[in-house]
């Protein structure tokens, strides 16, 4: 696996990903607030701060996770679950 730091541009990339990783939680109560982001909040995310990393298997986006640091933590705000085990 390729991992990579996402920059503004990969955030159409982090939007699939995450769709197809947080769709089986669509019905969940409360439902998860990763399906209400949008391409334009995740970019606007990652120009405030917000770092993610991109998982590429044979070119293709198959993992991801999105985080920010602080002095004394590191916050994950979502990750890709299928393919956390290889990344």
């Amino acid at each position: 696996m390729n991992i990579v730091l996402a920059q503004v541009k990969d955030a159409p990339v982090i939007h699939r990903v995450m769709l197809r990783a947080f769709k089986e939680y669509e019905h969940a109560t409360p439902p998860s607030s990763a399906l209400s982001e949008t391409v334009e909040s995740i970019e606007q995310a990652i120009k405030e701060g917000e770092y993610a990393f991109i998982g590429y298997i044979d070119e293709q986006p198959v993992a991801m996770v999105r985080f920010t640091l602080s002095d004394q933590a590191i916050y994950l705000h979502s990750a890709e679950d299928s393919h956390l085990g290889r990344c």
